[in-house]
Order: structure tokens, then C-alpha cells, then sequence
């Protein structure tokens, strides 16, 4: 079904490209004030432990969807803004701990930020830097919030002056300052964060449209 939705919305990236395309490659990207971006790739690394056993406990690797929006305050700035939400439908393997074997997670990352970007009117490179929240969530065993902040890097390939292809790769700190937990099971904490961050990294392509 995610699969589904994400080609519907490529599929209407496109139709909308080719609707914009008035002209072909006549004037550079970055005449464009907004891109929509939506991304699939895949997520990696984080570790929890347990209070109870003391064991450290991984997310699973697993992939990663979402959507980056960015706005160029001036035509032809090389500084833009940008927002990012991105999912990963993870798992914790607790192999019985408590009498739970393998626990659902799903992580959102959410944040608002700055961008750099320059290139050519085909290729261009960008960083960025954003900050924001790290929402995990379980089904029935509890959630948190806490903040986080993403470095990323990457390029884009302009087809026309408003359709790109999108790779970027980016690593992900949220900051846990100390041991809360967020995996609970009949009132006791049976998975904690530990030491000062847990760490993710993120590769991802997509499609950008820019209008």
C-alpha cells in the first residue's frame, strides 16, 4: 500500500512537470521559488537497552519514506529553507525479555532548517543542516519524544528546468540526555535510552518538482 501511494505521487510529480514545461532547459533551476520532493531509501543503526538485563538492543534496519519542502526566499539564492518529514517502520528484537519477542517502532523524523545549493543548470550539489523532533512510537508499549537535529548532503539532477532526480544522504542525532525509556509493558520500563544520543543514518532518492 506505501509502495502504491509513493508511485501515485511520482506519477503525479511527473504529470505536473510536463504540465509546468512550457519551456525545456531555457533558464537555469533556481528561478523556481518551491520544490516538493518525495523520497524512498533505506534507514540504519540507533541502540536502546533494557534496565532489566542491561543488554543494548538495535533498531532494525529498515526503509525510509517522506517529503522534503523547501522555499528559495529570493530567485537564484543559494540559500533556501527547508522542511523534512521522514518515516521508518522499524523493530526492536527483545527475544522474549518481559515475555515480548519482537516489538513495532516506528520513527518519525520532523525538522525545519537551512539549505546550500549550487551547480549548473543540470547538476547541482547542496548541504543541510535541520533540527527538530524524533517521535518513537509503539503500537501498545509506549512513545517519546525528543530533539534532534540531521546533517545532509546530496545532489539533484535537473531532467527540465522543473522536474529532478533527488539522492541524498543525511545522519540523524536525536538527543536523549540520559536513560528515559519508551518501551513499557505492565507498568515497568523495559526499554531505556542510553548515554547522551542515539545515532541513524539515511540514504534516500526521489523526485523533485519545482515551480
Amino acid at each position: 500500500m506505501k509502495t502504491k501511494n509513493l508511485l501515485s505521487i511520482l506519477g503525479l510529480l511527473l504529470a505536473g512537470s510536463f504540465a509546468l514545461q512550457a519551456q525545456s532547459l531555457e533558464k537555469a533551476p533556481g528561478t523556481q521559488r518551491f520544490e516538493i520532493s518525495p523520497f524512498y531509501g533505506y534507514r540504519f543503526g540507533g541502540d536502546v537497552h533494557s534496565p532489566l538485563t542491561g543488554r543494548t538492543y538495535g533498531f532494525e534496519d529498515a526503509g525510509a519514506y517522506g517529503l522534503f519542502l523547501d522555499l528559495t526566499p529570493q530567485p537564484n539564492w543559494p540559500a533556501k529553507f527547508e522542511l523534512l518529514w521522514s518515516r521508518q517502520d522499524s523493530s526492536v528484537n527483545l527475544s522474549g525479555l518481559s515475555g515480548l519477542g519482537k516489538v513495532d517502532v516506528s520513527i518519525d523524523e520532523i525538522q525545519l532548517g537551512g539549505v546550500l545549493e549550487r551547480g549548473g543548470q543540470h547538476l547541482r550539489e547542496y548541504v543541510s543542516l535541520l533540527a527538530g523532533a524524533t517521535y518513537y512510537s509503539t503500537e501498545s508499549y509506549g512513545s517519546d519524544t525528543r530533539f534532534s537535529l540531521s546533517l545532509g548532503a546530496g545532489v539533484k539532477y535537473f531532467f527540465t528546468r522543473n522536474l529532478a532526480l533527488r539522492a541524498d544522504l543525511r545522519g540523524f542525532c536525536t538527543i536523549v540526555d540520559g536513560s528515559g525509556g519508551f518501551i513499557y509493558n505492565g507498568g515497568a520500563t523495559v526499554i531505556a535510552f542510553s548515554g547522551s544520543a542515539v545515532w541513524q543514518g539515511q540514504a534516500t532518492v526521489g523526485l523533485s518538482l519545482a515551480f
